[in-house]
């Protein structure tokens, strides 16, 4: 061997421990990397309570994270080379093996199932996976496994409290429906499926408006349902429609209703309480009806009377008129038995006519329309003439008036006639009602507000059911045709209608077999839209 080729041999000698160190070097540099992903997995991945794993094409586990250990209470290295589904709640492993069909597919589903820990406790789990694939085939799968026990508790709390929620709107008589802002249904209670006729899982996901709105109104009822959603709750907060239930009646449904907003604040449907007030509307159109016959009748029977009155008073006023004349014998003298004719001839027109002009007077408040001339009067000539009407009417009854003005008020302002006509009235009635010898009292005080006229009397007074009845027209507390005393049943009804339409009040404390005291209260300042007249519409 020359020289050179030792030389040579030394050189690659040399090459090739320096290859050989590099190496080394790169295999320590892998070693190290290695290492140091291990250790990356190990604490990101062996630390998580969630658990990886991977199974092969038999099902059988080739990896599972120290996780399991927590869900199950196997060790990773119990688990790995056995089967999964023998991990899996029998009630779910269908369920299971079909969804991991679907992702070996190529279609990704999660799946949600029951695991069998060691102990027998079963947990709810979710599980994402994906197929392994090497040179073109499926070898097995990947996945993840996260525990979902507390999520199923919070979701089973919560159907518990809507099971709770939904018992508490069964049974209320309220019918209560959720729409969604597409006008479907979302939660109906019993109450409504009952009164539309179908079952609750009927009517879930249909469009309210389409199934039982009335075609002549269903766009006018949507319209509603929108300017609703839009925001305008408070105009129709409160609204009535008929609905078309599946029998084809008509009910009439008065509706309660209350946006509903999602977690960001947006408007997502609308909750509506209703109750059925179809037997009410009917009623309230029976009533309606009722009353304009009632007004129809009433206003028939207005005109009847006024047309008798004036039919009979004309005939009457002759009556009044000549009788009168043969009274003052201007055609010559009559004898003693004539001028008794004449005189009851005479006092009967006198009180017939009386009576026609009180009917009248009722038919024209019945009317509704009545005028009061306001005009002023010193307080004590008023009562004065009231004194001299009224006291010839009672000294045939020996009966004793006494008038007390206990008040600092020196006018009256009100329509005198109406008021005297009033006052006259009630002291008839005391003497009417009251013994021979008894006597009445005519007080006048006044209040801040009010100058009041009480008539009081010892007479056989009024029981406290017949007080309610005292002020109707046209009716006695007596009603017998063989009542001792007179009257239509008139005068108190007229009464009390003057003193409300000048602003005041009539009432009555009474006793039976201790008399009776009438109140007929005016205002002392009352509003006068003119000096002398005001017509007034009661």
């Amino acid at each position: 061997m020359t020289m050179e080729n030792k030389d040579m041999g030394s050189e690659k000698i040399k090459d090739l421990e320096q290859t050989i160190k590099n190496l080394r070097d790169e295999i320590e540099l892998v070693k190290k990397e290695a290492s140091v992903k291990k250790e990356f997995y190990k604490l990101h991945i062996e630390n998580l309570n969630d658990v990886i794993f991977s199974v092969d094409k038999n099902g059988n586990f080739t990896y599972i994270s120290p996780a399991i250990e927590i869900f199950t209470g196997y060790m990773p290295e119990e688990v790995i080379g056995t089967s999964f589904m023998q991990y899996v709640h029998p009630e779910d492993l269908t369920g299971l093996l079909e969804d991991m069909d679907l992702t070996l597919k190529g279609e990704h589903k999660p799946y949600m199932f029951r695991v069998i820990a060691k102990s027998g406790k079963v947990t709810h789990v979710h599980t994402s996976s994906k197929g392994i694939i090497r040179n073109g085939e499926v070898i097995g799968l990947n996945g993840i496994m996260v525990n979902i026990d507390q999520l199923k508790k919070v979701e089973f709390e919560l159907m518990k409290e809507k099971e709770k929620a939904q018992h508490y709107l069964n049974v209320s008589n309220v019918m209560f429906v959720v729409l969604d802002k597409n006008q479907k249904i979302k939660l109906v209670n019993k109450k409504a499926a009952e009164n539309v006729g179908y079952s609750e899982k009927e009517l879930i996901g249909r469009n309210w408006f389409d199934m039982f709105i009335p075609e002549n109104i269903h766009a006018n009822v949507k319209a509603v349902f929108n300017k609703i959603i839009s925001g305008d709750s408070k105009t129709f907060e409160y609204y009535d429609n008929p609905i078309i239930t599946r029998s084809g009646e008509e009910k009439v449904i008065s509706w309660n209703n209350s946006i509903l907003y999602d977690q960001d604040g947006n408007v997502s449907g609308l909750l509506s309480s209703g109750i059925d007030v179809t037997e009410k509307k009917i009623a309230e159109r029976a009533l309606i009806s009722a009353k304009n016959e009632a007004e129809t009748a009433n206003q028939a029977k207005s005109t009847f009377i006024a047309n008798m009155s004036h039919e009979l008073r004309t005939p009457l006023n002759s009556v009044i008129g000549f009788s009168e004349i043969l009274l003052e014998k201007k055609f010559g003298d009559i004898n003693e038995k004539q001028e008794r004719y004449l005189h009851n001839i005479f006092a009967s027109g006198k009180h017939l006519l009386d009576v026609f002009n009180l009917m009248l007077e009722v038919s024209r408040i019945e009317s509704e329309v009545l005028e009061l001339n306001y005009k002023k009067v010193e307080l004590f000539g008023f009562m004065e003439d009231i004194r001299k009407y009224v006291a010839p009417q009672i000294q045939d009854k020996e009966q004793r008036i006494l008038f007390n003005i206990n008040t600092d008020v020196e006018y009256v302002v009100a329509d005198l006639e109406k008021v005297e006509q009033s006052i006259i009235h009630l002291i008839e009635n005391a003497s009417k009602f009251s013994e021979n010898g008894s006597p009445i009292t005519v007080e006048v005080r006044s209040t801040d507000k009010d100058l009041v006229f009480n008539v009081s009397d010892n007479g056989i007074g009024i029981s406290e059911k017949d007080i309610d009845t005292l002020f109707n027209p046209f009716t006695q507390i007596d009603s017998s045709s063989t009542r001792t005393h007179g009257g239509i049943g008139i005068g108190l009804c007229l009464a009390k209608k003057y003193s409300e339409l000048h602003g005041g009040s009539l009432y009555v404390r009474s006793k039976i077999n201790e008399g009776s005291s009438f109140y007929f209260a005016i205002p002392l300042n009352p509003d006068i839209e003119k000096d002398n007249l005001l017509k007034k519409e009661i």
